[in-house]
């Protein structure tokens, strides 16, 4: 669902109720009753949470500092748990503000969407419920089969000795998930081969590709355009101060202050990654459990 966040259709939501597509919640609930909600729009239809509704559709509204909360914290959850911004704003209704927060269905290559809790919620009606891991035909991994993650990053260790630590950290996160992939890098491919060309095709070839836009090396931007130009799962990250460019700044970026951050974030981002593209293929892995442990 692409919905149009006009004052229109929202009030027309809300006089229709509560559904498949609309949450009420009468004040700002905890992240995690939040993150439940994102993820069961995202992995379903796409839906509006508003917030200062009661259950029967009655506008109580909510204070001018509770608004401001609100919104900042449906953005950053969204942006922590989504692949694509969700839209937030404030909206007057008989005379009293309420929040709301648009989710689109994410893209099937970006599915399903698994909260911080290594959970996968759904919509059924007006219910959020959990779906289990081991029977969901779109949270099952590949039987079996090793994924390739191409690494796209500066390679100027001269200019900034931290992306040495930075690529260990991405290391160390595939080894904690004990999860079957395969991390590759360009320069540190053996062999006789034109740069441009093999790039391509490594990225042609990856499941998943991490791009760190730290010291935003004119590289990076290459590969990610053609990555994403090739439907490829990107992991987009960059330490914190780096100031990305216009054209990518609206995709969400995992920011890091060092090599232990980046770690910590990548775990979870690398777990949903692999369960996304496991989702692609007809058969599921065996012996992998994806959940946090």
């Amino acid at each position: 669902m692409c919905l149009k966040a006009t004052r229109q259709n929202l009030l027309a939501m809300i006089a229709q109720g509560e559904s498949d597509r609309v949450e009420f919640k009468q004040s700002l609930p905890p992240d995690s009753v939040i993150a439940r909600a994102l993820a069961g729009f995202a992995n379903s239809a796409g839906g509006v949470l508003f917030l200062g509704v009661d259950d029967d559709g009655k506008v109580l509204g909510l204070s001018p500092a509770e608004v401001e909360i609100a919104i900042q914290r449906l953005t950053k959850l969204g942006n922590s748990l989504l692949p694509q911004p969700v839209e937030t704003g404030s909206l007057q209704a008989d005379n009293k503000t309420l929040v709301y927060a648009v989710v689109d269905q994410v893209p099937s290559h970006f599915s399903p969407v698994i909260t911080s809790e290594g959970q996968v919620f759904k919509r059924e009606y007006q219910d959020i419920i959990a779906v289990d891991f081991g029977t969901s035909s779109t949270a099952v991994a590949l039987r079996g089969r090793e994924m390739t993650v191409f690494v796209a990053m500066s390679f100027h260790e001269e200019e900034e000795p931290a992306i040495v630590d930075y690529y260990r950290g991405m290391e160390r996160a595939v080894e904690f998930t004990k999860l079957p992939l395969l991390l590759r890098r360009i320069d540190l491919l053996e062999g006789d081969y034109e740069i441009s060309q093999q790039i391509m095709a490594e990225i042609e070839r990856a499941d998943i590709v991490i791009a760190d836009l730290t010291l935003n090396p004119r590289n990076v931007y290459f590969e990610l355009g053609y990555a994403r130009g090739k439907g490829k799962r990107v992991i987009q990250t960059a330490r914190k101060g780096t100031l990305l460019e216009f054209d990518i700044r609206n995709w969400r970026t995992l920011f890091y202050r060092n090599a232990t951050e980046l770690e910590e974030k990548l775990i979870e981002e690398i777990r949903e990654a692999y369960v996304s593209v496991a989702a692609l293929y007809p058969s599921g892995i065996e012996g992998h459990d994806l959940r946090t442990p």
